[in-house]
């Protein structure tokens, strides 16, 4: 999977697409590629833990 590819699959993760969802409009990548970047587009770390949540104002 080139780097085009992984931003295409980010933007829809970002956007709120399933991850079932993403498996079908990408069949040629393997489900793993595709979980791993659901995973780090959600924020999810390797240890099970959430990131802190940070606000910002910008006003």
């Amino acid at each position: 999977m080139n780097k085009h590819d992984e931003t295409a699959i980010e933007s829809m993760c970002k956007c709120g697409m399933s991850l079932e969802t993403l498996y079908t409009c990408f069949p040629q990548f393997s489900k793993k590629e595709i979980r791993d970047i659901y995973e780090r587009s959600q924020g999810k770390s390797d240890n099970g833990e959430e990131p802190p949540q940070i606000s910002i104002n910008c006003s």
